[in-house]
């Protein structure tokens, strides 16, 4: 009984805390959940800090760029208002703030607080991604 308790712990998920900060306008957390997209996320871990200008997809999502080169990975079209996601097409950090149908990305996470933050950024504002703390449940 004890073994299989143990082994369930060590299968548990993980989830790495980010904290996006709006230069001059504050800061949103966030939560990348390794399990959406393991290979996707790992490689963001490694690449953080990150950070650039902020682009706009209609009032879909705020993106910005990273850098970094990952092919899709559990790839979903449809997000809700608060999810990460990861477009490979430009290797891009998407913070969706209106539920939506777009093309292909990865899922990697969800805004946890503070979304209002990331709303009223506009194009040209400058968003840095940084890591927080982990937590493992």
């Amino acid at each position: 009984m004890r073994f299989s308790a143990t082994v369930q712990a060590a299968g548990s998920v993980s989830r790495v805390r980010l904290v996006a900060e709006i230069a001059g306008k504050g800061s949103a957390e966030c939560e990348l959940v390794r399990h959406l997209a393991p290979l996707t996320t790992s490689a963001l871990l490694k690449g953080l800090p990150v950070q650039d200008r902020v682009h706009r997809l209609e009032d879909k999502f705020v993106y910005i760029e990273t850098g970094l080169v990952i092919g899709a990975e559990k790839a979903k079209t449809q997000f809700k208002r608060g999810d990460l996601a990861f477009l490979p097409s430009n290797g891009a950090i998407c913070f969706v703030i209106r539920d939506c149908a777009t093309q292909a990305m990865n899922a990697i996470g969800k805004i946890v607080n503070n979304i209002e933050v990331i709303e009223g950024v506009q194009t040209g504002d400058v968003i840095a991604v940084k890591r927080l703390a982990t937590i493992t449940t």
